[in-house]
């Protein structure tokens, strides 16, 4: 191509560039989510069912305990939120919370007489949204599944970088479950003070003898900016029994602690993933399209550029992974038995009997501060460019920590122990660890 050409090229490339700058990044080349048919956990399910089969017969409860057995979604995961802060918010009260369960690679959420929520992942089109149509369904047919477009105006808000994700948000809720927004809402994540978190949501158990926004409605005074809090029991709850009918429940009226800040750390780590995954998938195009443009290879080494925002991926990937700035528990955490077990029935273990998802509950939630996501779908679907980075790193961060003073909270034997448990349980790990 002559150098003429070459700058056509590149001209009309930038012209084109500034007008899909407009367009939110997911929905560019080389992503296109909405034009893309998602291809996850949950649509190759259901492609497979059939009529009469488990998830076309029985109640609206049957199908989603189904749902969750055929996903690999624990039931002990269940969390319930009685705020109004879904699509599904006039079905969604005290009385008749939202349920909350979730897995390594799927979250799926339920209200009593409504359609059933999926969030699962697509290797190209990271997290997806579907409902299952549980108020539509024929008798003996499985229920039709919709991709959701508009839980994005929520999900890929300013919270989650632009990009589709997940949210834990505390607010302050009235009797109604209708948040009082005037008084401010947080988006919680592992490192929220427990004094922020959980308001519009049931908690059993207990958290670092410290006072949360949980088991409580608000009432505002007329300014709107005043609140006062009133607690549905005066000691920390083991069961919502006599608070909620409990029994269209799947795991009755349990609403762990515990499982709680496992959903809270997850979702910070699962839209790191997502970022990471999207920017860089979005940056190697960009990248190949500009070889292009000056007549040079599309596999060409990447710009210093390029490279940095593939190495600020990384890094903001393991800040979740590691469990940078956790809330410290000086007091601990309590919670059930059930979900600790649920949670741990696809943990996999070094050869010393040592797991990722190895639980601590005071000081910090973990007893190895290393994601057990690193074992997730989300993870293994990442562009090898960018998993590559991150596994490196780790690798360094492990076995290098002078040279990593941001993840100086992680000990010398706590490092020996995660290096060892990756090492052993780890497919596919990158040159670096020699494997």
């Amino acid at each position: 191509m002559s150098r003429y050409l070459s700058i056509l090229f590149l001209s009309n490339f930038l012209a084109i560039a500034s007008l899909l700058a407009f367009e939110p990044l997911y929905e560019r080349a080389p992503i296109y989510y909405h034009e893309t048919e998602a291809d996850t956990n949950l649509t190759r399910l259901l492609a497979k069912a059939e009529s009469g089969g488990p998830l076309a017969r029985g109640t609206d409860r049957e199908i989603l305990a189904n749902l969750l057995r055929a996903l690999e979604v624990p039931i002990e995961s269940q969390v319930l939120v009685f705020s109004k802060t879904s699509e599904q918010n006039s079905r969604i009260s005290p009385q008749t919370p939202r349920a909350i369960y979730f897995s390594d690679n799927t979250y799926v959420g339920w209200v009593q007489g409504g359609e059933i929520e999926v969030a699962s992942f697509d290797r190209k089109l990271g997290l997806v949204f579907h409902l299952v149509e549980l108020s539509s369904r024929e008798e003996d047919h499985p229920p039709k599944l919709t991709r959701a477009r508009s839980c994005l105006n929520c999900h890929a808000g300013s919270s989650n970088q632009n990009l589709p994700g997940l949210m834990v948000r505390s607010v302050y809720p009235a009797e109604t479950g209708q948040p009082l927004f005037q008084a401010g809402t947080f988006h919680t994540r592992q490192d929220s003070p427990i004094e922020e978190r959980w308001g519009g949501w049931y908690v059993t158990g207990s958290v670092d003898e410290s006072t949360h926004l949980g088991n409580q409605f608000a009432q505002g005074d007329r300014s709107g900016n005043e609140v006062t809090l009133h607690s549905l029991s005066e000691t920390n709850l083991t069961t919502l029994d006599g608070i909620v009918n409990a029994e269209p429940y799947l795991h009755g009226g349990q609403s762990d602690a515990v499982a709680l800040m496992v959903l809270e750390h997850q979702v910070g780590v699962h839209n790191a993933l997502i970022e990471a995954n999207l920017t860089t998938r979005t940056t190697l195009h960009r990248h190949a399209e500009m070889q292009k443009a000056f007549g040079e290879p599309v596999d060409g080494p990447l710009s210093e550029t390029n490279r940095r925002i593939l190495d600020n991926m990384a890094e903001r990937v393991l800040k979740q992974i590691l469990y940078v700035d956790e809330f410290v528990l000086p007091g601990g955490v309590e919670g059930s038995e059930s979900f600790q077990e649920g949670f741990q029935r696809n943990e996999r273990k070094s050869t010393a009997g040592r797991s990722l998802k190895d639980f601590r509950l005071y000081e910090r939630l973990m007893k190895y501060r290393c994601s057990h996501l690193i074992y997730s779908d989300a993870f293994d679907q990442l562009p090898d460019e960018i998993r590559v980075a991150v596994l490196d790193r780790l690798h360094g961060i492990l076995t290098e920590p002078a040279s990593h003073p941001d993840f100086g909270h992680l000990s010398p034997s706590e490092r020996e122990h995660i290096f060892e448990i990756i090492s052993e349980t780890l497919p596919r790990l990158s040159p670096a660890w020699g494997n």
